[in-house]
């Protein structure tokens, strides 16, 4: 009875353990089947991987293909392509298949539970500019800078000075000094109360690992 106990202790330890490694994994299949269609974007966008992610695309209808960086949009459902590429892979829709070569835009698949450090805020200068995310930048919205963490990454942020907190999403690379560890954007600064300060000590806890 004793030995029973003991073996179903580990195996719900084992279960435990694996979700939380699951957790700090990005979600990153490897071959994805979907709709495929052009739009008029200047680079292809989808919901189905992580962004800036090297996807070989192949029309299943007649076996064109090309290899080409994937940006992550929440509101194109499929994959929409640059009309560009329209005379190479033909008409559309089309049937197609997503083979992931690389996931996420440097290939970070890991993340840590949490990272504790010193952080810094970006506004103004970067307001309106294309984030490393593929995304425009708005200073207003609740965004970060990580110089390590995969672009998607959703952090719950704490001031460990007044104990406010903020959820932000990894949108940036950075901060380009090597004593801080995350660049927020203005709107989350202001909601940390750190304005004032320019740097402060933080805890982010890593919600979600990647988008």
């Amino acid at each position: 009875m004793i030995w029973f106990l003991f073996l179903v202790f580990i195996s719900s330890c084992a279960v435990k353990v694996e979700e939380r490694e699951k957790y700090l994994e990005v979600n990153c299949p490897k071959v994805i089947r979907t709709t495929a269609r052009y739009c008029e974007y200047p680079k292809a966008f989808s919901n189905l991987v992580q962004t800036g992610s090297k996807v070989k695309v192949t029309n299943e209808e007649n076996g064109k293909h090309i290899t080409i960086a994937v940006f992550r949009r929440e509101d194109v459902e499929g994959l929409c392509l640059p009309y560009r590429y329209s005379n190479y892979l033909g008409k559309d829709p089309f049937r197609a298949r997503l083979e992931v070569e690389r996931c996420g835009k440097e290939g970070i698949v890991r993340c840590p539970s949490y990272v504790e450090g010193y952080a810094s805020w970006y506004g103004e200068p970067y307001h309106g500019r294309e984030s490393a995310y593929g995304t425009v930048y708005n200073m207003m919205g609740m965004y970060a800078a990580s110089r390590d963490l995969p672009l998607g990454t959703l952090l719950e942020v704490q001031n460990l000075e007044n104990n406010k907190k903020v959820v932000v999403k990894v949108v940036d690379r950075g901060p380009l000094k090597d004593d801080r560890i995350l660049d927020l954007s203005y709107g989350a600064a202001k909601e940390l109360g750190m304005l004032g300060r320019g740097v402060i000590k933080i805890r982010a806890k890593v919600l979600r690992c990647g988008d």
